[in-house]
């Protein structure tokens, strides 16, 4: 199997799986609880931005497995 193709099947597998997490995190009744940090609240629209970035990054890894090159 080349590397191409090695990369390509990785980063389908981590895309289903971040697309599975984000539907599962978001869909959680607790989500729009409110975590405190010191004096910063971190709640449901500051989560629902962090699974939506690291959809983002893995749906970006998974197109640029299409630019590996040859080998």
């Amino acid at each position: 199997m080349s590397k191409r193709r090695k990369m390509r099947l990785a980063s389908l597998i981590m895309f289903v799986i971040a697309v599975i997490f984000v539907f599962c995190a978001v869909s959680n009744p607790a989500l729009g609880r409110v975590i405190y940090i010191g004096n910063w609240a971190f709640g449901g629209d500051q989560w629902v931005f962090c699974y939506k970035v690291y959809a983002l990054i893995m749906a970006g890894l998974f197109a640029g497995s299409f630019f590996v090159k040859k080998g």
